[in-house]
């Protein structure tokens, strides 16, 4: 469609979900037939990765006058963002039309355009980049919070959140032996991250699990003893033949950690907690979805509250196809996705427990309190799942979301670090996925002072809050009758951008 057609507005709510190579494609798209938007076929900002690195401030523009050129002419700013590029296009006799400046016009710049040039260098991927030029950022809060001046109300009916856990004398202390288990947990990653360098996910496996509810971690630690194989040297094998091996100081300490719980039968404290916000602060009365990151920590969740503290209730289990259904008086019976999305949607059902695959596509607006039973190590998944409430049609005014982790775990540490800047890092495009999770990480393995200079690295604010802060400009409609006239129309519609 974009090929053949002259003018293209693409709207979206998520722009970037969960990678920002997908506002990169919207761009690609735009840029069909236009030059205007990422260049012609030759330019440096149709290389995706390299890009997107330069934007995001990984990779800097070269310092070479004709290389850093290179990406300035190739699509060349037009003269309204700047003084700079007004004389820049006038020196260069080139139109509002001309989207590419040809490369030979350096040597026709005269000394003094060229020094404009230059001084260009240090604000440019930030502040002339192809993304903030071509996509138009209009946010949740600026939309409820701004007066729509034809209708005296805000462009959407304000949803306020209302959120718990996030001080840090509510995080959930745990008791000693699960504080000794905790302990055993965290030395494994390290020890594992010790050898395994470039493992990721691997290193902090148990970490992350331990975090959601114990009983996921100890189920992953069970599975360890089980199927990883024993090695008594690491350093005879090649670090990519060492995934899924184990020495004995490393199973050493998952055997302990499995002991301090298998020794102790007192339930995980993230119970109590759930069951106190269900049950005795009315959530449950009001609606409540509760996310987990793991299937198995959402099951036993489920599991534990049809057999102790709602015996009669339904309780919707959302996850991959096979394992979603409805759990009542301990008994779980499989049923489709669908009928719980519609049982939701009628009333039927007021407590939902669902995995990462429930934090897309999903309207939830019957349900308006949400309990993270954990924190996902990327937090663009926490707007995703509070997406699921917070959205138009909700009936309560106020929707309230409680955020869980256990004192001094990972995830309470690194929510200190950000308790100040959480909110704004979430506004930030296209940041989360590299910095934040990545902070995540180092503290998973004792790298702490690491990851508090990762998130330092995150800019104060972001060239979209720069550039689109003034609002939406409203427009005397009728000042526009000229332009509709036939022969005007024809005229207008028919120039060139």
């Amino acid at each position: 469609m974009s090929s053949s057609t002259k003018s293209m507005l693409l709207a979206t709510a998520t722009p970037v979900q969960l990678h920002p190579l997908e506002a990169w494609d919207l761009l690609a798209i735009l840029s069909q037939g236009s030059d205007a938007v990422l260049g012609n076929p030759w330019s440096k900002w149709r290389d995706a990765e390299k890009a997107l690195r330069v934007v995001m401030g990984s990779e800097t523009l070269p310092e070479d006058d004709l290389e850093f050129w290179s990406w300035v002419r190739n699509p060349l700013p037009p003269a309204d963002e700047g003084r700079t590029f007004e004389l820049i296009r006038r020196s260069l006799d080139l139109g509002s039309d001309d989207a590419v400046a040809p490369g030979n016009l350096w040597s026709r710049l005269s000394r003094a355009d060229k020094q404009r040039v230059r001084r260009k260098r240090g604000d440019f991927a930030q502040h002339h980049n192809p993304f903030i030029r071509h996509i138009v950022r209009r946010t949740r809060d600026y939309l409820e919070d701004t007066i729509n001046p034809e209708t005296g109300e805000p462009y959407m009916d304000p949803i306020e959140v209302e959120l718990h856990g996030e001080d840090s004398g509510e995080s959930i202390p745990l008791p000693a032996y699960l504080d000794d288990a905790y302990d055993h947990a965290e030395e494994f990653c390290e020890l594992l991250g010790e050898r395994m360098q470039a493992a990721g996910f691997m290193e902090t496996m148990l970490l992350r699990r331990v975090g959601s509810t114990i009983y996921a971690g100890q189920k992953t630690a069970e599975r360890i003893l089980r199927g990883w194989t024993p090695i008594e040297n690491p350093e005879s094998l090649g670090e990519d033949k060492q995934n899924k091996t184990i020495t004995p100081e490393e199973e050493e300490s998952l055997r302990s950690f499995v002991e301090a719980l298998e020794t102790n039968r007192d339930r995980d404290p993230k119970y109590q907690h759930v069951v106190d916000y269900l049950t005795g602060r009315g959530w449950l009365q009001e609606g409540c979805i509760v996310f987990s990151k793991f299937y198995e920590s959402v099951r036993w969740l489920g599991q534990q509250l049809s057999e102790d503290a709602l015996p009669n209730e339904k309780i919707g289990l959302y996850g991959a196809r096979e394992k979603s259904g409805i759990i009542q008086n301990g008994s779980f019976t499989l049923r489709p996705r669908k009928d719980l999305k519609q049982m939701v949607r009628r009333g039927e059902l007021r407590l939902l427990l669902g995995t990462q695959s429930a934090s897309e596509g999903l309207n939830l607006q019957r349900l308006s309190t949400l309990i993270n039973l954990d924190l996902p190590w990327n937090p663009t998944r926490l707007e995703q799942r509070k997406g699921r409430i917070q959205r138009i049609g909700q009936t309560s005014d106020t929707v309230k979301i409680y955020n869980m982790r256990y004192r001094g775990s990972v995830e309470d540490q690194v929510h200190q670090m950000l308790s100040e800047r959480l909110q704004q890092i979430h506004n930030l495009f296209g940041q989360l996925p590299d910095f934040v999770e990545t902070a995540w990480k180092k503290v998973a393995v004792n790298k702490v002072e690491e990851a508090r200079k990762t998130i330092d690295k995150v800019p104060e604010q972001h060239p979209f809050e720069l550039r689109y802060e003034k609002g939406v400009d409203t427009v005397d409609w009728e000042s526009c009758t000229d332009v509709l006239e036939e022969e005007a129309r024809r005229e207008r519609l028919s120039a060139g951008w």
